[in-house]
Formats: C-alpha cells, sequence, structure tokens
C-alpha cells in the first residue's frame, strides 16, 4: 500500500505551523502589554479628572462662603445706611416743622381774568414767566393795577380768548417741565397767535423769518443767501410775513450784483408770488426797489425815494415799514434815501407783507438779514431829546 508520505516533507507541514504558533504568540504579548497601557494611562486619566474635580468643588465651596459673607456685610451695610437716612428725614421734618411755625408759607397770589368773555384763573407768577415779556410786564406790581376790572371784579383783557387759552396752558406747562415744547398752532388761529405773541413779547411763540425754503425758481437758497444760477428773473418771498405788531426792519446785503442796471429787485409784496409771478418783478400789491431804475409797484403813492442806487457789491439796502402810517421806508448803507405811502385803497391788501427778492443775472447774490438793529431807534437812542 502505496504511504500517503511525511508530512514534514510537504509545504504547510508540521515545522511550518510549528512557526506560526511562535509568531502568534508573540502578538498576543504586544497586545496585552499595549492593552496594560492603556489600561494604566486610562487609570491615571480618571484619577487626575477626580483629583481636578475635587479641586472645582472645594473652589465652588471657597466662592460660595464669601459670597454669602459678602451678601450679609452688603444687607448689613444697605439697612444701616437706610435707618441713617430715615434718621435724617426725620430730622428733616422735624425741622420743617419748627419753620413752617416760624415762617407760615404764603398763599399763591392767584389773579381771575375775563379775557373777552372767557374766565381765566391763573397764579400771578405764571403769567410773569417769561423774562421781559409784555405779558409779565402787565402782571407786575406796577403795572396790574391799571389793568379794568369788569363788573365781577375779574380783571379784563381785551385779546383773542382762543389764543390766550393756549399761552396760558404752555405757561402752565412750564411750571411741571421748563423745557415743555410750544403747542402747535392752529391754522386758523395761526394770524391772530403772531399778532398777540409779538404783542406780548411771547419769545418761545416768536420764531425768526427766514427765506423760504420751499420755492419754484431755480435760485440757490442756503440759509439766507440767495444766489441766481439762471438768466432771467426769480423771485422769491420770505416763510413768513412781516411782523403785525409794530415797525419792522430788513436788509439785504449785496455780495455779487453782475448786472447793476436793473437786475436786482428787493420789496415787499401782499402775497407770496406763485405760478408765473415768479418769473416777472412786475407783481401785483407790492412795492420793490429795483436797482439803477428806482421804486416799481402798484400799491404805492408819490414818493420821494432817490433814483438811481445801482446796488454794487458790498451796498446794503434797508427796508423799513412802518405799520401804524402805512408807509415803507428805504434806506442804503443806513442812509435814509426816502418814503413810499400806501395808497388808501392798497392798505387792506398789503396789511399783511412779505419780503421778496428778485434776481435777474446769473451769479448774483445777496444776504438777507430779517433782524437787524432798526435804524429809527438807532436815532432815537443816539438824539433822545429830538
Amino acid at each position: 500500500m502505496t504511504s500517503t508520505g511525511n508530512l514534514t516533507n510537504f509545504p504547510g507541514g508540521r515545522s511550518e505551523s510549528k512557526s506560526v504558533h511562535v509568531t502568534l504568540s508573540e502578538d498576543d504579548a504586544v497586545m496585552e502589554s499595549n492593552y496594560r497601557k492603556l489600561l494604566g494611562f486610562l487609570e491615571s486619566e480618571r484619577v487626575q479628572i477626580r483629583k481636578t474635580w475635587s479641586q472645582i468643588q472645594q473652589e465652588r465651596d471657597s466662592t460660595s462662603s464669601e459670597l454669602d459673607r459678602l451678601r450679609s456685610e452688603t444687607e448689613n451695610w444697605c439697612c444701616g445706611e437706610k435707618a441713617k437716612i430715615d434718621g435724617e428725614w426725620k430730622r428733616l421734618d422735624v425741622l420743617s416743622e419748627r419753620m413752617q411755625k416760624l415762617w407760615p408759607p404764603e398763599t399763591p397770589d392767584i389773579v381771575e381774568i375775563n379775557c373777552s368773555g372767557k374766565a381765566f384763573t391763573v397764579p400771578r407768577s405764571t403769567l410773569c414767566s417769561i423774562e421781559d415779556s409784555n405779558l409779565g410786564h402787565m402782571f407786575s406790581d406796577v403795572f396790574i393795577q391799571h389793568i379794568p376790572k369788569d363788573p365781577q371784579g375779574r380783571l379784563y383783557i381785551d385779546f383773542n380768548p382762543e389764543c390766550f387759552t393756549i399761552i396760558v396752558d404752555y405757561l402752565q406747562n412750564r411750571r411741571l417741565r421748563p423745557d415743555a415744547p410750544v403747542p402747535v398752532i392752529p391754522a386758523k388761529h395761526q394770524q391772530s397767535m403772531d399778532l398777540l405773541a409779538e404783542a406780548l413779547k411771547l419769545k418761545p411763540f416768536l420764531s425768526e423769518n427766514q427765506v423760504s425754503a420751499v420755492h419754484a425758481t431755480s435760485l440757490c437758497v442756503t440759509g439766507n443767501m440767495i444766489q441766481a444760477m439762471h438768466p432771467g428773473w426769480q423771485v422769491i418771498s420770505s416763510s413768513k410775513p412781516l411782523p403785525l405788531a409794530g415797525a419792522s426792519y430788513f436788509e439785504v446785503k449785496i455780495l455779487s450784483n453782475p448786472n447793476t442796471s436793473g437786475g436786482l429787485a428787493v420789496g415787499v409784496c401782499g402775497h407770496i408770488p406763485a405760478g408765473d409771478e415768479v418769473h416777472s418783478i412786475r407783481l401785483a400789491d407790492s412795492v420793490l426797489y429795483n436797482s439803477h431804475n428806482g421804486l416799481m409797484g402798484d400799491c404805492f403813492e408819490s414818493d420821494d425815494v432817490e433814483k438811481g442806487v445801482q446796488l454794487l457789491q458790498g451796498d446794503v439796502l434797508g427796508i423799513r415799514h412802518d405799520i401804524s402810517k402805512h408807509c415803507v421806508q428805504w434806506y442804503y448803507n443806513s442812509r435814509l434815501i426816502g418814503s413810499s405811502p400806501i395808497k388808501e385803497d392798497s392798505v387792506e391788501k398789503m396789511r399783511i407783507m412779505y419780503p421778496v427778492f428778485g434776481l435777474y443775472a446769473p451769479d448774483t447774490i445777496i444776504q438777507v438779514d430779517f433782524n437787524p438793529p432798526d435804524p429809527e431807534r438807532i436815532a432815537a437812542a443816539e438824539n433822545p431829546e429830538s
């Protein structure tokens, strides 16, 4: 029978199996070593984590203890300070009671007013709260005795009652809040309020006039400076009319005038020019001084105003409206150059006057001053006996 042969003589036999067994044993030893190292590392990390956590616990306990101490000290301090403050308030109350016995509080000086049929009861101090106002002067110790009284013994004043109501409400609000805003005036009462505010010199209700920022011209308006950009007449007005409570005065300084022979016109008009009017100086209900040519318009009678004033660069033209005489006076570089009385049949149309400015040539530039010193008042101050 044929032998299968010695296994040792064939690849994969007993000798090769022994080699594989030795190799596997070495791998197991390496893996076990690595495994033990890993376990050691994990145990070390676990110990470190426990140590760190213990430190955190200790710090938290220490912080909590410190916070509790600070909270307790703060509460004790607050209680002590509150007790001191309460003691001071009690001491002040005692002092206040003693002072009231020595100096009894004065009863507010209340005035009862009949304003054109509408009754008001107002502290006099409220009416006198706007410094340098004619309203304050009216109710001052010096003047209040001259105010007439009605049959009920109330002070009688002949003002627009709706406007006076607005003023009183504003003054009472100022007692509570010094920076109280001026109330919005209804459009139907605006003119009456302007008149009353001007007459009583109520500064919060008086806003300075300015060149109208809203217009239909090519003029460039910067504040109260006007510059012509294109050839042809361009006419613009102020945003508000001249004051109606008394004489008014404004000035125009010529910064540049390329056309001194009729290229600039300044004056007053009974309305704000609109539509085609903004391209012509021949305005209805107006009186203007046209450079070099003199006065023009349809509402003034004979005049004695100088002609030929060219309005050169640096010149100043002043216009004064004397409302009591229905007359417009003209000043050139502070010198009176004449006056132009308003026609009798135009007085009503010209009751409200807007300053108007007409520029013809490009690069014509003027600066308007709506609040310069009144030359009549300057003259009166310089010559008090005249």
